[in-house]
């Protein structure tokens, strides 16, 4: 199947996973760069737990793509 029609049929899933992501990734740059005003256990776990919603967005952003639901 076309990589193209797959994303038109599940683009509502895919831009919520996209967008938790991009979330994620601005809330660890912010973190990042006030990094001195936080304390250090705050920060750290910040950091994991947007590395782990990352990780779990991309792979439901994998397996939406390549496996899906049925349609």
């Amino acid at each position: 199947m076309d990589l193209w029609l797959i994303v038109k049929e599940r683009y509502m899933l895919l831009s919520v996973l996209l967008i938790i992501t991009i979330i994620s990734l601005l809330l660890l740059c912010a973190i990042w760069k006030n990094r001195s005003e936080i304390p250090r256990s705050l920060i750290v776990l910040i950091i994991l737990i947007c590395i782990v919603i990352i990780v779990l967005s991309i792979l439901a952003l994998m397996f939406s793509i390549s496996f899906g639901y049925n349609s």
